[in-house]
C-alpha cells in the first residue's frame, strides 16, 4: 500500500495481434534499518515482467509476474517468483486471475522512511489481518472512479473496494471478509499546494479495537517532509516522521519513529527510478 522502476526494456511483436509489448521494469533500494534492537544493512529488488497485447477487435490481454529477492546483512536472502497475474479488459473492465491483491485494499495511511518503518500497519493491520492474495478480481474505471471486486476460490474470503477524487479531494472504501472476519476501511484524503493529508479508519470484528490515524506530508522543492500517527487501541499506538529528497531518478529517504510495542525504529536509505 510501493514501487519504484529499476530497468524498463520493450519488445515490439506483430504476431496475429494488432499489436504486443513485452516490457521490464522494476524497484531497487538500499540502505541501514533499525527494529529497535538490531541494525542491518538491507536492500531489495524486484524485477516486473508483463506482456500486453490488443487484438484486432480491441480486446486489451496480459500477463505478469514478479522476481524478488532481498538480504539483510548478506544473511537472510529471499528471492521468489511471485504474483503471476493474466488478465483481459474491454472498454475500462478488467478480468484479472493469478496471484493478485484483494479489491480492499484501497487508500491507507502513509509510512515513513525509504523503505518504511511500519507505522501504518498499526492502524492498518488488526488482529493480525494483513492483506493476502486472491485469485480472481474484476476492475472497471470510469473517469475519476474506480471500483473492484475480488475473490479467494480456494475459500469463502471476497473483497469490494472503490476510490474516487473530486478536485482537493478524495475518498476511498474497502469491505471484504477473510478467515470468517469482516472489516471495513476508509480514506479520506486532501491535496492542495504543498500540503497532503490522510485521514484512516479500519473496523475488524475480530479485533478488539478500531485502527484509526492520519497522516501529513508537506513539500517544498525537491524536499518532502511527512509525519503519521497510527492507533489500534489495546493493541498499542506509533507515530514516526520522515524526509524525502527528491534526487532525479532516485529518492533519499530516512524516517524515525516509535511503534506499537514502544521500540524506536528508524531506516535510512535509497531508492532507485530508472
Amino acid at each position: 500500500m510501493k514501487k519504484v522502476l529499476f530497468a524498463s526494456t520493450a519488445l515490439v511483436m506483430t504476431a496475429g495481434v494488432a499489436a504486443a509489448e513485452i516490457t521490464i521494469t522494476g524497484e531497487a533500494n538500499m540502505g541501514l534499518k533499525h527494529d529497535g534492537t538490531d541494525t542491518t544493512v538491507h536492500n531489495e529488488i524486484d524485477f516486473n515482467v508483463v506482456g500486453t497485447g490488443e487484438t484486432d477487435g480491441g480486446l486489451s490481454f496480459g500477463a505478469s509476474v514478479d522476481l524478488d529477492g532481498s538480504s539483510d546483512d548478506s544473511v537472510t536472502t529471499v528471492g521468489t517468483v511471485s504474483d503471476a497475474e493474466v488478465f483481459v479488459a474491454y472498454n475500462g473492465l478488467t478480468l484479472t486471475v493469478g496471484e493478485i491483491g484483494e479489491a480492499a485494499d484501497q487508500g491507507g495511511l502513509k509510512d515513513v522512511g525509504y523503505d518504511g518503518i511500519g507505522i501504518d500497519n498499526i492502524a492498518e493491520i488488526t488482529d493480525g489481518l494483513g492483506f493476502g492474495s486472491h485469485d480472481v478480481r474484476v476492475d472497471y474505471a470510469f473517469g475519476d472512479i474506480k471500483v473492484a471486486a475480488s475473490v479467494d476460490s480456494s475459500n469463502d474470503d471476497w473483497a469490494i473496494g472503490g476510490s474516487a477524487s473530486f478536485d482537493a479531494f478524495s475518498v476511498a472504501l474497502g469491505f471484504g471478509e477473510a478467515a470468517d472476519e469482516q472489516y471495513t476501511l476508509v480514506t479520506l484524503g486532501y491535496t492542495s499546494g504543498a500540503i497532503s493529508a490522510n485521514v484512516f479508519w479500519n473496523t475488524d470484528d475480530g479485533a478488539a479495537d478500531d485502527g484509526m490515524g492520519v497522516d501529513v506530508s508537506y513539500t517544498t522543492g525537491d524536499v518532502t517532509v511527512t509525519a503519521v500517527y497510527a492507533d489500534a487501541g489495546a493493541a498499542g499506538d506509533g507515530y514516526g516522521i520522515g524526509v524525502a529528497y527528491d534526487l532525479g531518478g532516485a529518492t533519499l529517504a530516512g524516517g524515525i519513529g516509535q511503534n506499537a510495542a514502544d521500540d524506536t525504529v528508524a531506516d535510512l536509505g535509497i531508492s532507485f527510478k530508472f
